[in-house]
Order: structure tokens, then sequence, then C-alpha cells
């Protein structure tokens, strides 16, 4: 009698009772490890971060390889220079654009296969 007893109790209560727990267990375990995921790439991210802040940093201290006593500057004017092989050509917006025109290739002998 206290076999069956003990057997029903084991079934009834304590089975169930050690399944909710190895289930709370399971899950506690998995955010354990999720919340270490998390401050792994947390860590990373932070210095990845520090590392681009440190290259910006040294970036903007770093010197000219040429300083501004060599060479000379040259001082220049843009010119345009239109010939009679121009065109022009209206675009979407209504304003005129100069077009060269290409000359085409006129010595190129075709022969049939």
């Amino acid at each position: 009698m206290t076999t069956l007893i003990f057997l029903l109790i084991f079934f009834f209560v304590l089975l169930p009772l050690g399944r909710v727990a190895w289930a709370v267990w399971r899950q506690y375990s998995m955010l354990r490890k999720q919340m270490r995921q998390a401050e792994a790439f947390g860590e990373a991210f932070r210095a990845r971060q520090q590392q681009q802040e440190q290259a910006a940093s040294g970036h903007k201290t770093r010197k000219k390889k040429i300083g501004r006593d060599v060479g000379e500057y040259v001082a220049f004017e843009e010119m345009r220079v239109y010939t009679a092989s121009e065109s022009t050509a209206d675009d979407a917006r209504g304003t005129t654009t100069r077009v060269a025109m290409e000359s085409q290739v006129e010595d190129a002998e075709w022969e049939e296969l």
C-alpha cells in the first residue's frame, strides 16, 4: 500500500514538478547564454567604436607629407573653345547644352564573309 501511495505521489506530484523545474532551468540557462552573447557583442561594438574614434582623431592630427614650401603655385583659368563641329541640344529642363560632334570613321573597309 505504501508503494502504491509513493508511486502515485511520484507520478502525479514529483514528476510534473521536476518537468516544470527542468523547463525553467533550460529557459534560465538559454537566457544567460543570450545575455553573455549580447555582452560580448556590446564589448566588440564598443571596441570597434573606440578604434574608429582613434582612427578619426589620428587622421585629424596627421601631418602633410609634402610641406607648403615645396613646389610652386600655378594659377590657371578655364577657357572654352568652340569649334564649328559643335551643336546645341535641349534637355528636359529646357537648358541648352553644347555637344561636340565626333568625326565619322570613313576609311573602314567592309568585307562580306
